[in-house]
């Protein structure tokens, strides 16, 4: 009896697995996020094109609908910038093999990949004397092409302004690398077209030391513009001392520093002082300041591009301390009568000092005259980062 009650049990116990089995439902997807290690550094890197990479999507689902077994590489074969290899499933009887490239094929049989990157990386295999040939056999027409458009630029920006009388540029420096750069690129835009105006390379050849580099190409920019018969109006740079002097003192242009980067020194500075260790909290940083290095920052944006920036600077140390009788009449603080503050009201007089040496020792409330007019350097920046994956 107990043997007949074992085996029924049994029995149930194997159903119930079967069924548990079947009833599962679909299983977890691979994660997409490879992380590598350090013995896979070697693996092969090849280039695919999107053509191949939907061909190999479509023999992987028509192969899943047709088949139960999975799909497995051979060894990879590397024909220059691509490679080749076989799909073949686990079917012993019967298996399906497929042969499938990471680029589609030319007319001519050749990889379409490989005629688009040979001209490129056929460069950076040449040697010096040969790829100096190359460089000067076309140096002509590419230096021609520059100029006009370069030309056709100024042109353009000229037009954009009613009175016709000056210009307005925003200019910046690419360096070679970041410590001892053996070039400089410096570059200036056009702030009505935002188009290249000039384009001045740097070398140690021209001057040893790194750091005169940005200067010497803003010279030529400005002896440019001379032999132009153009003037310049306003020039903004991201605060580079040495141009700040060259451009008060040696042309009549209106110097303006880049504001982002004044606010980004500010950000830094309010950081320092709104948190730190325990045991310095009260002496160099404060609780109360902690909910104010972005509100500060808007702050100072808002002085920048709309009243006397030292006086409404200092007026910031007020508003936190939910005085606001100076405060802008538009401003919420003075039209609401109901108004809370939403951020620390300020009590605490080593808060309010930190906040008042942090404001009275920034470039923007120290050199005000160079962020009147409110400009930045977007343009020039975005366009520095554009050609930053080109070789150094």
């Amino acid at each position: 009896m107990n043997l007949q009650r074992k085996a029924k049990l049994e029995a149930l116990f194997e159903k119930w697995f079967d069924n548990d089995d079947e009833n599962l439902g679909p299983a977890m997807c691979t994660s997409t996020y490879i992380r590598t290690k350090k013995t896979d550094v070697n693996q092969k890197i090849f280039f695919i094109a999107e053509d191949s990479f939907r061909r190999c999507i479509q023999v992987s689902e028509w192969h899943a609908r047709q088949c139960s077994h999975n799909l497995c590489t051979n060894r990879l074969i590397q024909k220059g910038h691509v490679v080749k290899t076989n799909l073949k499933c686990g079917n012993q009887e019967t298996p399906h093999v497929f042969s499938w490239s990471s680029s589609p094929y030319l007319p001519t049989k050749e990889y379409l990949i490989n005629s688009i990157k040979t001209m490129w990386f056929r460069i950076g295999m040449l040697n010096e004397e040969k790829r100096t040939s190359v460089f000067n056999k076309h140096q002509q027409h590419i230096q021609e092409e520059y100029n006009e458009c370069i030309d056709t630029a100024l042109l353009e920006e000229i037009a954009s302004y009613e009175d016709l009388d000056s210009i307005y540029i925003m200019s910046d420096a690419r360096h070679g690398w970041r410590k001892n750069a053996k070039d400089t690129s410096v570059v200036a835009i056009g702030e009505k077209t935002h188009k290249v105006l000039k384009c001045e390379h740097v070398t140690k050849a021209h001057d040893i030391v790194s750091q005169r580099h940005e200067k010497v190409g803003t010279v030529r920019i400005y002896q440019y513009m001379r032999n132009k018969d153009v003037r310049v109006g306003v020039h903004c740079h991201d605060r580079n001392l040495s141009i700040n002097k060259y451009t008060r003192e040696e042309t009549e242009t209106l110097n303006q520093n880049d504001t982002w980067h004044c606010v980004k020194a500010m950000k830094t500075a309010m950081k320092k002082i709104s948190s730190g260790p325990q045991y310095s909290k009260g002496k160099t940083w404060s609780f109360q300041l902690s909910d104010k290095v972005e509100p500060v920052a808007t702050h100072v944006h808002w002085c920048i591009r709309n009243c006397n920036q030292q006086k409404e600077m200092l007026n910031i140390v007020d508003h936190y301390k939910n005085i606001h009788t100076v405060c802008s009449e538009s401003s919420r603080c003075r039209k609401d009568t109901n108004y809370e503050p939403s951020r620390i009201v300020i009590s605490d007089p080593v808060a309010e000092k930190l906040l008042v040496n942090a404001i009275l020792g920034s470039n923007i409330y120290k050199y005000a005259n160079d962020y009147t007019l409110g400009r930045d350097t977007f343009y020039v920046e975005s366009f520095n980062n554009v050609i930053k994956h080109l070789s150094k």
